[in-house]
């Protein structure tokens, strides 16, 4: 077993060597105050390439307030070794600053049989958040065991592991886990665990600063955006979280995740896939509102990949989709300030956003990404 946990970490140590955290070709830039925002509101429109926004504001008519940042470009949607990805690879990327296999969470990219047999894994941003002292939360559209959620708060080799998943995420020391209801979370183990579990809007409102919380919301309210089981959206669920992090004096770190354009672009329902997009962008606006009114916040939005397919055609003049699946093609990053490293038009690697913002917060290189 000894010689065991040795290659492992021989062949970890090998793996980091050749693909590194940041890349040879890194497009952030050293145009940034360290410290200067000590929040950050990470949002990811799961699913949402351009063209998915292109269609949303034809659709529903609607201007979008990320498009208002004064920061825009790009991102490649890479996993490991592969121009592919899904929501647990492109997570992690965005998570945790490495690129691993399609399906794995927050785990190092080596042989996945043995990665089991090791306790190294990579720590995420909002873990790292944490340990030094900043209030940290997830928000989402998904099950709480979802990818995109899991990938901050959970190490999977599988994204189907649920009970694993949420026995990390009992585990975290995060102020807030807020999503839809998934197996394996009920109100005992949530208690055992010191949280506080809410499985409502009006329970949600109820929670005061210093309050830790794990809520179960209904799930099919999140994904068509009802309010059939006293359900909040994700802009109310994204301006309470703020609510309660900002009593943090050290700061905080926020992920939220519109999940659901990516569901519904999977079954190219467009008309619940520019609603979700659009209660996404809401969210945003949330955030945006926070972030302007505070001077101290930064919010970058950004997707895992795009879902779909989406094109236009010009004769008709429509958007239309045509795959069910993930999109080869970059994704929107959106940025609210331009002294936070990030440049207009310059693509960024999908694993660079968390280890900007860990720089940003002042923990730099050597830092982030860990081993706990």
């Amino acid at each position: 077993m000894i010689i065991i946990k040795k290659l492992i970490s021989i062949m970890t140590a090998f793996v980091l060597m050749l693909y590194g955290f940041v890349g040879l070709s890194s497009n952030v830039s050293d145009d940034y105050t360290e410290g200067k925002y000590k929040n950050v509101i990470l949002m990811i429109g799961d699913g949402m390439s351009f063209n998915n926004l292109e269609a949303t504001k034809a659709v529903r008519g609607v201007k979008l307030a990320m498009e208002t940042m004064p920061v825009k470009t790009n991102s490649d949607i890479n996993s490991f070794i592969l121009p592919y990805t899904d929501s647990a690879a492109g997570g992690t990327a965005l998570s945790s600053g490495i690129r691993v296999w399609v399906n794995s969470l927050a785990v190092f990219p080596v042989n996945p049989v043995i990665t089991s047999l090791s306790d190294n894994v990579p720590v995420t941003i909002a873990e790292l958040a944490k340990a030094n002292g900043k209030a940290a939360g997830i928000v989402t559209t998904d099950e709480t065991s979802g990818a995109t959620p899991s990938a901050f708060s959970a190490h999977a080799l599988s994204r189907t592991l649920e009970k694993d998943i949420s026995k990390d995420q009992l585990k975290t020391g995060f102020d807030l886990i807020w999503g839809g209801a998934s197996e394996s979370i009920n109100e005992e183990n949530t208690a055992e665990n010191g949280w506080t579990y809410i499985d409502s809007e009006t329970d949600m409102m109820a929670l005061e600063e210093g309050s830790r919380s794990f809520a179960q919301f209904d799930f099919d309210d999140l994904k068509y955006v009802k309010n059939e089981h006293d359900t909040p959206t994700i802009a109310e669920m994204t301006e309470k979280a703020i609510d309660l992090l900002s009593a943090d004096e050290d700061g905080f770190f926020l992920m939220v995740e519109g999940a659901c354009i990516d569901k519904h672009a999977h079954d190219n329902d467009m008309e619940n896939m520019t609603l979700s997009a659009a209660e996404f962008d809401k969210a945003v606006a949330a955030a945006l509102a926070f972030a302007e009114k505070d001077g101290e916040t930064l919010v970058v939005v950004t997707a895992d990949h795009g879902t779909g397919g989406m094109k236009y055609n010009a004769e008709k003049d429509e958007y239309y989709f045509t795959s069910g699946s993930h999109d080869l093609d970059n994704v929107p990053v959106f940025v609210s300030a331009e002294d936070a490293g990030f440049t207009t038009g310059s693509e960024v690697e999908n694993r660079q956003i968390p280890v900007q913002i860990a720089r940003i917060f002042g923990y730099g290189e050597d830092m982030f990404p860990a081993v706990k």
